[in-house]
């Protein structure tokens, strides 16, 4: 699988990209979320599952977005004014865009790899491993239920309603329906 996706090319709901060392995968979701995998755990997230984006384009101006069918804008990387742009996933574990050789936006997601053995007698002690952030939560709004019910549920205290609002863009907290999907954050 190819590691790179060029600018004035898209991805679509269901595709990936794979780093090198075929160990990290970038997909766009059945959901609509774009999401790094590492060994079948998510590492990091555009957080836009359930907004019906059905691809991920790196446009020529320089912008990596994320569109729904009726080519709504969902989620952007902020870089137009770029060009020659392509997007990488990396051996690090990091996705980066970059414009010619300068990275201008990324993932954020990069791990060290691990330092040159020493010319010592004795090999150096293996580092330790780093974790994976923890997957997203999601919740599926039932009848009846509130963004009050709901951290409750996830928080033990309504009154953190207002972080799950932020990061689903849910302007109006009193206003949610059944069957929509919610990301839970930590």
């Amino acid at each position: 699988m190819a590691d790179t996706l060029q600018a004035g090319s898209t991805l679509t709901t269901g595709q990936s990209l794979t780093s090198s060392n075929g160990a990290y995968t970038l997909t766009l979701q059945d959901d609509g979320n774009l999401v790094l995998g590492e060994g079948g755990k998510a590492v990091w997230a555009t957080m836009t599952n359930g907004k019906s984006v059905t691809k991920a384009a790196v446009q020529d101006d320089g912008n990596f977005v994320l569109y729904t069918a009726d080519d709504a804008p969902v989620w952007a990387s902020q870089t137009s004014g770029n060009s020659g742009v392509r997007l990488v996933v990396q051996d690090d574990r990091n996705v980066v865009l970059y414009a010619g050789d300068n990275a201008v936006w990324s993932s954020g997601t990069a791990i060290e790899a691990a330092p040159a053995p020493a010319a010592a007698p004795e090999p150096a002690p293996a580092p330790e491993p780093v974790p994976a952030p923890p997957a997203p939560r999601t919740h599926t709004v039932a009848s009846g239920e509130s963004l009050w019910v709901i951290a409750e549920q996830y928080y033990g205290d309504g009154t953190q309603y207002q972080r799950i609002a932020d990061a689903n863009g849910v302007a109006n907290p009193d206003l949610i329906n059944p069957g929509q999907v919610l990301t839970i954050p930590a």
